[in-house]
């Protein structure tokens, strides 16, 4: 029998993190992350790293893990390893894994064994994905939100920073959007107004984009909601009928 695994996967602005937690503390769980931007060190504001207060005691893991200033590419093989390590680490302290992240190539590396160089699918865990992707209409506004409220939080002064460790601009700017609309504000390329307005517009266009990419998830395992005033009791259910059924 494999050892059982769930991930908690969905648009930007969904909920993802705050569901995980509530669900971490109900079932006895620790966190990986599963976002390609949040594995580097300083990147916490523009990609929404998760703060330790927001962390309620519960682990996160696969946080911080790559120093931005050696240039050094993180990929999805890279992140495979580490959350395999992770999960089997979790599941020998008798606790339930949970991923947690947008990053679809990631999660999906994992929950069907990516093979590498020509290697079959290997998958090692039998998967719970639970998949959030609320209407435009609840998360144009979230977006809205968010973007001032980064903004706000110093987010601009983080990349500054990160300019000032030796992060080359090239690096920060194949992060895409926030880090790359970052820059470009700092290198005087764009005004306030037209920063705000290409970032909502290429968040937008991103979501879209992760839409078409959750459709593809495997059916087996797989099950989206859509609502978030039923994200905790239909979340809760499903985890309650995955864990209990062999």
């Amino acid at each position: 029998m494999k050892p059982k695994i769930v991930i908690i996967s969905g648009l930007t602005a969904s909920g993802k993190t705050a569901l995980s937690i509530t669900l971490a503390q109900q079932f006895n769980a620790e966190i990986i992350s599963a976002d390609s931007r949040q594995v580097y060190q300083g990147l916490d504001i523009g990609s929404a790293k998760i703060t330790p207060s927001e962390m309620q005691g519960i682990p996160h893991h696969c946080l911080d893990l790559v120093d931005p200033t050696q240039n050094t590419h993180y990929s999805v093989g890279d992140f495979q390893r580490d959350a395999y390590r992770e999960i089997d680490a979790i599941i020998a302290r008798d606790k339930l894994p949970i991923l947690v992240g947008g990053t679809g190539l990631y999660t999906r590396a994992v929950a069907e064994g990516y093979g590498f160089d020509t290697e079959p699918n290997l998958p090692r865990y039998n998967v719970l994905q639970i998949c959030l992707t609320p209407p435009n209409t609840i998360l144009a506004p979230k977006v809205k939100q968010r973007n001032t409220e980064r903004v706000a939080q110093g987010m601009f002064d983080e990349t500054r920073k990160l300019l000032a460790k030796g992060v080359p601009s090239d690096f920060l700017y194949k992060l895409g959007l926030e880090y790359r609309l970052n820059v470009r504000y700092l290198q005087n390329e764009i005004d306030l107004t037209t920063y705000y307005d290409e970032l909502y517009h290429q968040t937008v266009q991103f979501i879209k984009r992760q839409r078409t990419w959750y459709r593809k998830e495997n059916p087996v395992y797989t099950h989206y909601l859509t609502d978030p005033a039923q994200y905790l009791p239909q979340a809760t259910q499903l985890m309650r009928d995955f864990l209990i059924n062999d």
